[in-house]
């Protein structure tokens, strides 16, 4: 735990990092609270906590953890592959697969995914999971406004991005096929009597992509703060996806974020980031309550990412079934929590 003794500085920022800025200094340590009476609080929550017979049919579709109107946190396990193919008409999603591989068929060609890899599949597009090895369990970030991949091989600090590849036989599969099309919190089936995806070709834009987290360079930050490195952007700043794995530097200030909620969703060790240490647990801190990240210069190494969104985010009911109360000096279960709430 921090001294709470003070002096503390505590910094307040508007529109993220990008509006005006004040530093408070402050004798009391403004993340330390004794217990919580309402709904609006920080929480950890184990995604790989959820029931898995809610996922034993092969037709069950992504669970909504975190929600609101325009962007979700939602959890995907699946064994088998998918009877469908899935086309989400109104939301951009990113799948970041938190453990199996498979093959992820689209109308853009196909991907392998493995542990760690971070797929954006920009709406209207078609995909279904196939070639499924082990249990494919992913965290899928859905958001209504437009994502972009913001990182290119280069200079900067990204190795490797992974585009699809053609389909090895184009040709027309004829049978039954069902393609299920999302429209906000409906879903509509459409049947062809051939395979909805198969392309001969494509041209233009790359708008399905891959990147997997242990491909991007660490950041020597020195001394001082420095934004991490940009993953996604939707450019209307809604949303935005950060990677916040290990890097040297100081620790972060107290922070109120009056525009932001902040979720970080740790992905792989062996260091941790302050308490947390559990590939798949994702912490979420609404806007407005002060927190304290934990130090990121981990000499052992952990992979995360950090999202920002300005939208309300709520614990949904699934959601609180795998969630507890957190503390936001470290962020372990707060010594309140004595159970999921």
């Amino acid at each position: 735990m921090a001294d709470q003794t003070g002096p503390n500085v505590v910094l307040y920022t508007r529109n993220g990092f990008a509006g005006p800025m004040a530093t408070m200094v402050r004798e009391q340590y403004p993340p330390a609270y004794t217990s919580v009476s309402g709904s609006y609080a920080p929480r950890i929550l184990d995604l790989h906590g959820l029931d898995p017979d809610a996922f034993a049919d092969p037709r069950a579709l992504p669970v909504a953890v975190l929600s609101d109107a325009k962007f979700s946190v939602e959890v995907n396990y699946r064994r088998e592959p998918s009877p469908f193919a899935l086309r989400n008409v109104f939301a951009d999603e990113v799948h970041v697969i938190l453990g199996g591989t498979a093959t992820l068929e689209t109308e853009f060609g196909v991907l392998a995914v493995e542990k760690d890899d971070l797929v954006l599949v920009p709406r209207a597009t078609s995909y279904r999971f196939s070639d499924i090895t082990g249990e494919l369990r992913e965290a899928i970030l859905v958001s209504e406004t437009q994502l972009t991949s913001v990182l290119e091989v280069g200079l900067g600090p990204l190795k490797r991005k992974t585009t699809p590849t053609p389909y090895a036989d184009p040709s027309v599969r004829s049978g039954g096929y069902e393609t299920v099309i999302r429209h906000g919190e409906e879903f509509t089936s459409v049947f062809t009597d051939y395979d909805p995806l198969p392309t001969i070709a494509t041209d233009g834009a790359t708008l399905v992509s891959k990147i997997n987290i242990n491909d991007l360079r660490s950041i020597d930050m020195g001394s001082g703060l420095l934004l991490p490195p940009l993953l996604f952007d939707d450019h209307t700043t809604n949303t935005l996806i950060y990677d916040l794995s290990a890097r040297s530097g100081d620790r972060p200030p107290v922070h109120c974020n009056a525009d932001y909620d902040e979720c970080i969703l740790f992905l792989a060790g062996p260091g941790k980031w302050g308490s947390v240490d559990k590939p798949g647990l994702i912490t979420h801190t609404p806007k407005g309550f002060p927190h304290q990240g934990p130090v990121e210069n981990v000499p052992e190494g952990y992979r995360a990412i950090l999202i920002e969104t300005r939208s309300k985010l709520r614990v949904t009911a699934a959601g609180h079934e795998i969630a507890q109360l957190a503390e936001t000096d470290q962020y372990s279960v707060h010594p309140s929590q004595t159970q999921s709430v």
